[in-house]
């Protein structure tokens, strides 16, 4: 935790020789005008002594929102000459890089909403600056490859990007340490950058986790020839907990719809759904049943309705 002492640094500016001088609100926008000065330094040519001069034009720098509206920093830096060699330098800030303008807490958010599902064109509206300039800091994210190594164990994956465009994931499933990062999950795209490993590389590989489409299976023995193929136990479950769903309510179906074993497998799908070994012992009244029971009573007086959906449960138990 940090207290903030005073009104720079309530703004995202950590540079204590920014002064503010006055502030205007537009209607569209916010304007803080200030200067940048302190004593001045030794020449950065000559080590020579150096004087103050005279400020810079007002520099238009675009920082965080403040009070939801745009902001912007009119900054006038000042100006140092040197009495020795009479060059002149510019006073230099933490805020801003050489030759930019635009502030490091902005470029700091642009790097926070990369990461976050959102596109390069919602970003530079929000943060007011150009999709070029959301792009560069994108382009700065570099990742080296190491094709050297690969871990015992692989998990892959898919996931969304670019309006729901599938892109491929591979991670240590150890470490969770990201391996490879694709842009599509074609199978074509997947033995390319694995053959740039050595077959040494990829004969270390032990165990390969995938989901149930079976799309990977068949390229994972080529790429992969001593590895066993094991099935992610999320999706197993996920797999389980859908045919649940689906054979209770065909068995709901058979009977009455206002019959009391329709009701109830009705009424109280989600605890019929729920593991076992995470039902409440707290008791509540059941509006189906008219009296106040737990869940693990409840479900076995709907499994008490119907036989079969008491074996389906049973094998999904297992």
């Amino acid at each position: 935790m940090e207290h903030i002492k005073n009104s720079t640094k309530l703004i995202g500016i950590k540079d204590l020789n920014i002064k503010i001088s006055i502030v205007l609100k537009h209607q569209t926008r916010i304007e803080i005008r200030a200067e940048l000065d302190y004593p001045a330094p030794a020449c950065p040519h000559c080590q020579g002594k150096m004087i103050k001069y005279d400020f810079q034009r007002p520099s238009t720098i675009p920082i965080l929102d403040v009070q939801g509206m745009a902001t912007v920093l009119k900054l006038r830096k000042r100006r140092f000459q040197c009495k020795v060699c009479r060059r002149v330098s510019v006073a230099k800030t933490s805020l801003v890089k050489k030759h930019c303008q635009i502030s490091q807490p902005v470029w700091a958010k642009i790097t926070q909403l990369l990461i976050e599902k959102q596109t390069n064109t919602d970003i530079a509206r929000r943060l007011h600056v150009s999709v070029s300039t959301v792009q560069r800091q994108l382009n700065a994210f570099t990742f080296k490859d190491n094709f050297e190594t690969l871990p015992e164990v692989l998990s892959w994956d898919e996931f969304a990007r670019n309006k729901g465009k599938l892109a491929f994931i591979a991670q240590d499933f150890k470490t969770k340490k990201i391996i490879a990062l694709l842009e599509n999950n074609r199978q074509t795209t997947i033995k390319k950058h694995f053959y740039k490993y050595s077959r040494q590389a990829r004969e270390a590989v032990k165990i390969v986790t995938v989901d149930m489409s079976g799309a990977y299976i068949p390229i994972i023995g080529k790429l992969f020839p001593k590895a066993e193929i094991v099935l992610d136990r999320f999706h197993i479950a996920q797999h389980l907990s859908r045919a649940m769903m689906t054979t209770r309510i065909a068995i709901m179906k058979a009977f009455d719809k206002k019959a009391l074993p329709y009701r109830a497998m009705k009424n109280h799908w989600k605890i019929l759904q729920k593991d076992s070994r995470k039902l409440s012992d707290k008791a509540f009244y059941s509006r189906t049943f008219r009296q106040t029971l737990t869940p693990r009573e409840i479900v076995q007086k709907t499994l008490a309705f119907s036989p079969e959906l008491r074996y389906y449960s049973l094998l999904v138990s297992i």
